[in-house]
C-alpha cells in the first residue's frame, strides 16, 4: 500500500481507539510516527503504545485537513455523530488487510472495519460505521451511518440497518429483517422481523423490552 504523506489523527484513544491503531499499523498506509491521538479523557503528552495524546476535541480547530486525515474511534454513536457532523474533516475509512470485502460493495468515509470481516456483494456502508471483527455481512445489506456491529455477528442478505442502531456480540439477522434507529440489539439475539427505532431488543427470536429516547 502507498504511503501516506500526512498524518492520521485518531479521535479517541479507548479500546476502539487502540483496536484502530492496530488496525492502521496492519494497513502500513501510516508510520507510527505519523499517527496522533485525541482524547478528552487523557492527559496532553500522554503516550497510547506510544502514540502521542495531543489534546482534547477542542484540537480540531487548529487541524488543517491538508495535512491531517481523521478517524474517529469513539464506541458511542451518538457521540461519533456528534463530533461528525460538528468537525467537517478528511475523514479517512481504517480496513484491517485480513477483511474480505466484495468488489460490488460500497463503502463511504470515516468507517472502521476491524480483522477477519466478510462484506458481500451490493453491501452498502454509509459513513462512520464500525464493523468489529469476525463479522458476515450478506449481500445488499444496508448500514446507515453511525451504526456498528460488534464482534461474531451474521446478517443475512437485504438486512438494513438504520442510523445508529447497535448490535451486540452474536447477533444473527435473518434476510429482509430491519433495525430500527438508534435501537440497540443484545448478544446474541435472532432478528426475524423488523425491530423499531428507539428500542432495546433480546432474545431469539428478538423482541423489544424497552423504548428510549
Amino acid at each position: 500500500m502507498t504511503q501516506s504523506n500526512k498524518k492520521l489523527v485518531i479521535i479517541g484513544a479507548g479500546s476502539l481507539g487502540v483496536m484502530t491503531l492496530d488496525t492502521v499499523l496492519n494497513e502500513g498506509h501510516y508510520s507510527l510516527n505519523q499517527i496522533l491521538f485525541i482524547d478528552d479523557g487523557k492527559e496532553i503528552g500522554e503516550k497510547i503504545h506510544d502514540i502521542p495524546v495531543i489534546g482534547g476535541i477542542d484540537v480540531l480547530d487548529r487541524l488543517d485537513s491538508q495535512e491531517h486525515d481523521f478517524v474517529i474511534a469513539i464506541a458511542n454513536n451518538k457521540i461519533r455523530k456528534k463530533i461528525a457532523e460538528s468537525y467537517e474533516l478528511n475523514y479517512v475509512n481504517i480496513i484491517h488487510p485480513s477483511a474480505v470485502i466484495s468488489k460490488f460493495a460500497k463503502i463511504g468515509q470515516g468507517n472502521i472495519i476491524l480483522p477477519n470481516v466478510s462484506i458481500d456483494p451490493n453491501v452498502k456502508i454509509t459513513n462512520h460505521v464500525v464493523i468489529n471483527k469476525n463479522n458476515s455481512i450478506g449481500h445488499d445489506t444496508v448500514f446507515q451511518s453511525f451504526t456498528q456491529v460488534s464482534p461474531g455477528c451474521s446478517l443475512g442478505g437485504y438486512t438494513k440497518i438504520e442510523e445508529g442502531a447497535f448490535l451486540g456480540l452474536g447477533v444473527v439477522t435473518l434476510p429482509d429483517s430491519k433495525i430500527g434507529a438508534f435501537s440497540t440489539i443484545g448478544a446474541g439475539a435472532v432478528v426475524t422481523k423488523d425491530i423499531p427505532d428507539n428500542c432495546t431488543a433480546f432474545g431469539a427470536p428478538a423482541k423489544p423490552i424497552k423504548f428510549h429516547a
